[in-house]
């Protein structure tokens, strides 16, 4: 699980930025954030299965895994909206999750996280 999680992720942060610079509603859009929607739901679906880190409340989950929800809701919402044609909301919905993701990572790399350890940052 930990390497779906990392490659999902990783995938969802660098094609999210790419999605932010393209032109929006043209076909290379909508394909790229319907693979970006597939990396965020399989990282979010992944951290289930990873630990809470120093923080476990409930068996392994903790408070990150509550991003982890946030971001199925985001996405969801982002997917109805489009649908909808409800741009406006949609952008939000989108720009929601992908600060999400942004706040995940950005986690990652606080002092004692396993990410951190292995880059040597700590």
């Amino acid at each position: 699980m930990l390497t779906l999680h990392i490659t999902s992720s990783f995938l969802a942060l660098v094609l999210g930025t790419g999605i932010l610079l393209l032109a929006k509603g043209t076909r290379q859009h909508k394909y790229a954030g319907r693979v970006w929607v597939l990396a965020m739901v399989s990282s979010a679906i992944s951290s289930f299965w990873l630990g809470g880190g120093v923080l476990p409340v409930v068996g392994q989950l903790g408070p990150i895994h509550l991003l982890s929800v946030w971001i199925l809701w985001a996405v969801c919402q982002a997917i109805r909206t489009a649908r909808r044609r409800e741009i406006t909301r949609h952008r939000e919905w989108i720009r929601g999750a992908y600060i999400g993701l942004v706040v995940a990572f950005v986690g990652t790399l606080l002092p004692g996280r396993w990410v951190s350890m292995q880059l040597g940052l700590w």
